[in-house]
C-alpha cells in the first residue's frame, strides 16, 4: 500500500526485524531441547520421486488461502487503528509520499 497509494508505513523495518527475530527466539530454543528419536537413523530415506516435501497443495493452502486472509486481517486490523487515531481511510491515500527520505 505505500508504494501504490502512498499510505504511511505501519511498521518500520527496524521494528518489523525485532518482531521477527522475537517470535522466533521461543521456537528455536524448544527446538534446540527437544529430544532426540530413537530410530531415526534406522528409517529408509524417503523417495524422492514420489515423497514430495513441498507439494501443490500445500503451496496453494500457504499462499492464496492463509496468506490472503492473515493480509486481510492485517491491512483491517491497521485500517481500524488508524481510525481510532483520527486518521480515516478515506484520508490515508496519499499521507505516505511525505515519508520519502531521499
Amino acid at each position: 500500500c505505500f508504494i501504490t497509494v502512498r499510505t504511511p508505513l505501519p511498521l518500520s523495518t527496524v521494528l518489523i526485524l525485532c518482531i521477527d527475530l522475537g517470535t522466533d527466539m521461543i521456537p528455536a530454543i524448544s527446538m534446540a531441547w527437544e529430544g532426540p528419536e530413537a530410530d531415526i537413523m534406522r528409517r529408509p530415506p524417503r523417495n524422492a520421486k514420489i515423497d514430495r516435501l513441498v507439494t501443490r497443495k500445500l503451496v496453494v493452502f500457504a499462499y492464496l488461502q492463509i496468506g490472503v486472509i492473515q493480509a486481510a486481517a492485517g491491512f483491517f486490523t491497521w485500517m481500524v487503528v488508524l481510525n481510532d487515531y483520527g486518521f480515516s481511510p478515506g484520508v490515508l491515500a496519499g499521507l505516505g509520499s511525505f515519508d520519502n527520505w531521499g
